[in-house]
């Protein structure tokens, strides 16, 4: 057999689009004609037949791939030309044949071309499959640690086209046993002991003034509060939106969390708790098998969100304001709902005006001293 038919036999079997000059094209070649490699004139009579399947538009060298370093020297990948639905008979019998795995890849059988794309994904992902089928991992990698392994970059699989590919071959995270990080919360336990089968309450404040305010009255016992919190949290804005279910790993014995929540009374704040309540219960639905939970628990505990109404009236009581110094129109009611579902009807009659005149309370109309002369406060009503 001549050299450049062997290289065509090669390439017309090989289901993707780009080759690599040695491990897809000439280590192919070598195993067809085994000892005749020399005899057909070895790597010269190989770059010669490559470079001539190049001027008769079979193959085109990809540039930007760099060379061989090898005299004569060829480019380090090459991509197939003039594919036609015929082509794909090779990609159709690679993806009924060569995996194993419970991976559904009929959308790649109805779509051949989307294949090549990611071929090395989802042969790892087969392969892993199969693996931790036999051997399951005592312990789960993160989402990025395992992404890494899997596909040769840290970000993919939490990315919208690694989800998007996870969806299509109906894989989950709990199948790669693997887990979010979640982006961890600054937080100041409490001495109060969490029993077995206990829930666990958090306070969770939107800015920084009033958490330390809380830390140093919880801390020396001149206030507390009802119900007693195991966790004071800091939410930093919007970022607790992120960070929330950090809470798994901080208290990973409890039976469920309620989180009391407590900002500042203008639309922003409002929402972030309203869009807390929100992505909590959203996710938690989901979320199944893909926390970081502790080992050989079943379900995810229930977590709970409810504004933290009896410190919004102290807010109020407090009788200081001032006018909305940013435009917060964007901020709809529909967004907004979520929070006031949860609260007395009185709390947005007594709120309503405040906004219509235009005007807010921060938290920190709320002191520090004004905190410890109530020596106790409630989180909720009764």
């Amino acid at each position: 057999m001549k050299m450049e038919d062997c290289i065509r036999k090669v390439i017309d079997s090989f289901p993707r689009k780009v080759l690599h000059w040695d491990t897809d094209i000439r280590n192919p070649v070598v195993g067809r004609l085994g000892s005749r490699w020399d005899e057909a004139g070895g790597y010269e009579a190989f770059a010669a037949a490559l470079n001539n399947l190049v001027e008769e538009n079979v193959l085109s060298p990809v540039k930007s791939s760099g060379l061989n370093g090898l005299s004569p020297p060829l480019a380090l990948r090459y991509r197939k030309l003039s594919l036609n639905d015929g082509d794909y008979s090779a990609v159709k019998e690679e993806i009924l044949s060569a995996y194993s795995s419970n991976m559904d890849l009929s959308s790649f059988l109805r779509s051949p071309k989307e294949y090549d794309k990611y071929r090395d994904i989802l042969m790892a992902i087969d392969h892993f499959l199969i693996e931790v089928k036999n051997n399951p991992p005592a312990v789960w990698d993160t989402i990025n640690e395992r992404s890494f392994a899997l596909t040769g970059h840290e970000k993919f699989l939490s990315s919208h086209k690694g989800n998007q590919l996870l969806k299509r071959i109906k894989i989950s995270l709990q199948d790669l046993c693997c887990v979010p990080a979640p982006e961890p919360f600054f937080f100041w336990a409490t001495a109060l002991p969490l029993l077995p089968g206990e829930k666990a309450f958090c306070l969770v404040v939107e800015n920084k003034d009033i958490f330390h305010s809380l830390k140093y009255l919880l801390g020396a016992g001149i206030l507390k509060t009802t119900p007693e919190i195991h966790l004071l949290i800091y939410g930093e804005g919007k970022k607790i939106l992120n960070s929330w279910s950090f809470i798994y790993e901080c208290l990973p014995e409890a039976a469920g969390y309620r989180f009391f929540y407590f900002g500042d009374l203008d639309p922003e704040g409002v929402g972030i708790c309203a869009d807390l309540i929100s992505v909590v219960k959203g996710e938690v639905d989901t979320m199944h098998g893909q926390l970081s939970v502790p080992a050989g628990k079943r379900c995810v505990p229930v977590v709970e969100v409810q504004p933290a109404e009896p410190l919004y009236n102290l807010l109020l009581a407090t009788g200081k304001s001032r006018p909305m110094d940013s435009d917060q129109t964007r901020i709809t009611w529909q967004r907004m709902k979520p929070f006031f579902d949860l609260c007395s009807p009185t709390l947005l009659d007594r709120i309503a005006p405040l906004w219509d005149s235009n005007r807010v309370i921060p938290q920190e109309a709320l002191t520090t001293s004004m905190l410890a002369a109530k020596g106790c406060v409630e989180l909720c009503l009764p």
